[in-house]
């Protein structure tokens, strides 16, 4: 009898394939060691802080005198009640009003104004722009002055809508070139195709600005707010009242509202300072991917 062979291509398909050769491990550079150090130490020059911060705050003051690098052991929550149980839950709902309405408006007028200078044609509209840039870069210490006069005139010194009106208008002009530089990386063709079917002006900023836009609210509604959170100079110049002080003044003026001014008060001020971290750092964490998109959007776009 014969042998029956295979075809020479059958024989050539069913050799088993060579095994793939083991991935060899990329060496660190001295280059590439360098920037994990110096990114390691940034990280840790920043996470530091805030952990000390939480350590001190679960001492007891002794337990603060006797060790203040070691761990809080046992913790206690005394040091927020003790903070709490002053004006400073008063001052974090204070904060939490002016700040919040605040960053609302900015938001609102920033995002209209931007699309204004973005879409809209309309005299020293360029001029108007430059003008903003300007302010924007003016020291906040020569607005002293003209500000708390106009606020004086309208007679809205140490209340809500005074503060809410001076921290939008110091938030706007930021606002609004942020807006305006997102808007103009938007493709005009939407825009024009959207004025050619008959859309209104405010059809095209309410239909295609603003769902395009989101990623930018949520970056100035963030940036605005961590700004006006840890505002301390203007709120503690024009609110005077202490049942309307925010919460960066209330936690300045910590120390000499605790009873007894002879005790270490430092593990009392960390634990204010850790409830005013406490929401920025949560806004942060909830809106951290809107806010990365909203930064590089109009670069890549």
């Amino acid at each position: 009898m014969t042998a029956l062979h295979p075809p020479r291509e059958v024989v050539e398909d069913v050799v088993p394939a060579p095994a793939p050769a083991r991935r060899r491990r990329r060496r660190l550079s001295p280059a590439r060691f360098t920037v994990v150090v110096v990114c390691a130490a940034i990280a840790a020059s920043t996470i530091y802080p805030f952990v000390f911060m939480a350590f001190t705050s679960l001492k007891t003051p002794q337990d603060y005198v006797d060790n203040k690098l070691g761990l809080p052991i046992p913790p206690t929550i005394q040091n927020f009640v003790t903070a709490l149980s002053g004006d400073l839950g008063i001052s974090f709902v204070n904060s939490v009003i002016t700040v919040g309405a605040g960053t609302v408006i900015t938001v609102i007028l920033g995002c209209m104004s931007g699309f204004a200078f973005a879409f809209l044609r309309f005299p020293f509209r360029a001029f108007l722009l430059r003008l903003i840039m300007i302010i924007m870069v003016l020291p906040v210490t020569v607005l002293i002055p003209p500000i708390f006069k106009v606020i004086l005139d309208l007679g809205l010194v140490d209340s809500y809508p005074g503060l809410i009106l001076l921290y939008v208008g110091l938030s706007i002009p930021a606002g609004v070139y942020m807006m305006a530089t997102f808007f103009l990386a938007i493709p005009r063709e939407l825009v024009e195709s959207a004025r050619i079917d008959g859309a209104s002006p405010f059809r095209v900023f309410r239909s295609i600005a603003v769902p395009l836009a989101r990623p930018a609210f949520i970056t100035l509604g963030t940036f605005t707010f961590l700004g006006l959170w840890n505002e301390l100079l203007f709120s503690l110049l024009i609110m005077s009242s202490p049942e309307h002080r925010t919460l960066p003044v209330a936690i300045t003026l910590l120390r000499q509202s605790v009873q007894n001014p002879t005790l270490v008060q430092d593990a009392i001020i960390a634990a204010g300072l850790l409830l005013s971290a406490a929401l920025p750092f949560l806004l942060f964490v909830l809106f951290n991917r809107q806010i990365t998109q909203g930064m590089v959007a109009g670069a890549l776009k």
